[in-house]
């Protein structure tokens, strides 16, 4: 009974979704659609396109495991402002989108997202940027990394607060209590590690890395951001920011780094750059 209720747990330990959305784009003066998506294991998404007037990228948004688009919004509401559209895709189990999150259930939802957000670049002549948010880092780490070399048609990946693997987090997370303490390498052992971003990240070259993680990172530890950014592959770079989790882009000189980086990796050349705030 009692490894079947850890076995459980650690199958939602990953996912705290929030079904209320508290806000809307339109609520701080943002243009936006609501884009509908069907998984192949036919579960609705609810994702919003936040656009820009002139758009010069795309950016897929993959936010953290807590609440939903609606509070993740807050890391990505200015990049429309600066030339780039944004998909931001709730996965399965928050805000509006059905069925409960899960793995590998989860990368379902992932696909779903960049078919639909390749072909919308694709179409508008635009390059393709992804940006993944501790667990949305995770995630992004696995997915892309397993598309095949013709699948690939983005142009960089951005990954903020990433955990090194799923059994580390886990081991990390019931070290801090305790209660949970003794159940540490236990819990380990039953979390999925085959979708680890240790394991994979190096599997994302040639593709540009852009890394972000704060030594002040009470919830993903920065040894484990700096163990995925050791095993991944050039071209890569790191930047050591400062602040609570994934608060990366509160801060003006983050942005700068995140534009520069999408810069020198595609993104079109504005008539006239504009400043961040």
């Amino acid at each position: 009974m009692l490894m079947a209720t850890l076995s459980s747990a650690c199958s939602s330990f990953y996912f705290y979704p929030m079904k209320e959305l508290v806000r809307t784009p339109q609520d701080i003066g943002l243009q936006y659609e609501v884009v509908e998506l069907t998984t192949t294991d036919n579960v609705k998404l609810h994702n919003w396109l936040i656009k820009a007037e002139q758009p010069r990228g795309v950016v897929l948004f993959l936010h953290g495991n807590a609440e939903n688009i609606s509070t993740h919004v807050g890391s990505v509401y200015w990049l429309p402002e600066q030339g780039f559209d944004v998909l931001l895709l709730d996965y399965r189990g928050y805000g509006r989108s059905e069925g409960v999150a899960d793995f590998p259930q989860v990368y379902l939802d992932v696909d779903a997202a960049y078919r639909w957000v390749a072909q919308y670049a694709e179409q508008r002549e635009l390059p393709l940027f992804i940006l993944g948010q501790s667990l949305g880092g995770a995630i992004s780490s696995y997915y892309f990394s397993t598309l095949a070399p013709a699948e690939r048609r983005f142009n960089a990946v951005v990954l903020d607060a990433v955990f090194s693997g799923h059994s580390d987090i886990a081991r990390d997370v019931a070290s801090r209590s305790i209660i949970t303490w003794p159940f540490q390498f236990i819990v380990a052992h039953l979390v999925p590690q085959d979708f680890d971003p240790k394991a994979h990240i190096a599997n994302l070259a040639p593709t540009p890395l852009l890394f972000f993680h704060s030594p002040d990172d009470e919830i993903i530890p920065f040894h484990q951001g700096q163990k995925v950014f050791e095993r991944a592959q050039d071209p890569k770079h790191w930047i050591t920011t400062a602040g609570p989790h994934i608060a990366t882009f509160n801060f003006k000189q983050n942005r700068a780094h995140l534009l520069q980086f999408f810069d020198e990796h595609g993104a079109l050349n504005p008539s006239a750059h504009p400043q961040t705030d």
